[in-house]
């Protein structure tokens, strides 16, 4: 079986999905993720690991170690860049046009011909413009595949009630699995721990003391039928 993942920016494979994507990778399956940014506007780190302006060649190989520590086959960074802000600030998602964007990612799913297809789901997480566009831009990408489409679309944080971690979860999504991931767990932390750049705002959002125990136990995804 092909799973192709389609994320945000680099870490998002990895804090809302990495349970899976370890579980897909350890199953026999050929996992594939897709970003539409290099992270150019997050975090360098603090104390800083990069400057600004190298910050997106330094995330892109981080999204790739942590890749490799998941067991994804192939990496694919499109040439979007994320806007720049300041840490406070409000995110902000991509300068680009939504058949553009779209179309790029339509791209490498035909090419790439999964069976299932994870992506962000209906609030954006925890409200980011960047995951709401990318989803979007995923369902108009299926919907121009037709005849042929993935089989199933699973968008990850669900709403899984008392389980739900209201940080992250998409409310208007209810979730249809919940992945324990403590099978899966070394794989997800060892990947958490490739992202050092943002090690001081995954802290600092959660007020966790490190990186091993702001990471969720739990996944919850609602599935998609095609």
């Amino acid at each position: 079986m092909r799973v192709l993942a389609v994320a945000a920016h680099p870490d998002d494979e990895t804090m809302f999905a990495g349970g899976m994507l370890a579980k897909h990778a350890l199953a026999g399956d050929e996992v594939y993720v897709v970003c539409t940014t290099r992270g150019e506007g997050g975090e360098v780190g603090d104390p800083p690991l990069t400057t600004k302006d190298q910050l997106g060649v330094r995330r892109e190989a981080e999204m790739r170690e942590a890749c490799a520590a998941l067991g994804v086959k192939e990496v694919v960074f499109l040439d979007f860049v994320d806007p720049s802000i300041e840490i406070g600030e409000p995110p902000l998602s991509v300068d680009a046009e939504p058949t553009v964007f779209s179309a790029a990612i339509r791209e490498h799913v035909e090419r790439i011909r999964p069976d299932v297809l994870y992506t962000h789901g209906t609030n954006g997480e925890y409200g980011h413009p960047q995951h709401v566009f990318t989803r979007e831009a995923v369902w108009s990408a299926l919907e121009s595949l037709r005849p042929w489409q993935p089989r199933e679309v699973w968008t990850w944080c669900a709403n899984a009630g008392v389980n739900a971690d209201d940080r992250i979860t998409n409310k208007d999504d209810p979730a249809d699995v919940v992945l324990e991931v403590g099978p899966y767990f070394e794989r997800k932390l060892a990947a958490a721990l490739c992202h050092r750049t943002q090690h001081a705002m995954f802290k600092r959002n959660t007020k966790s003391p490190d990186v091993e125990s702001m990471l969720r136990r739990i996944e919850a995804y609602r599935r998609w039928v095609l």
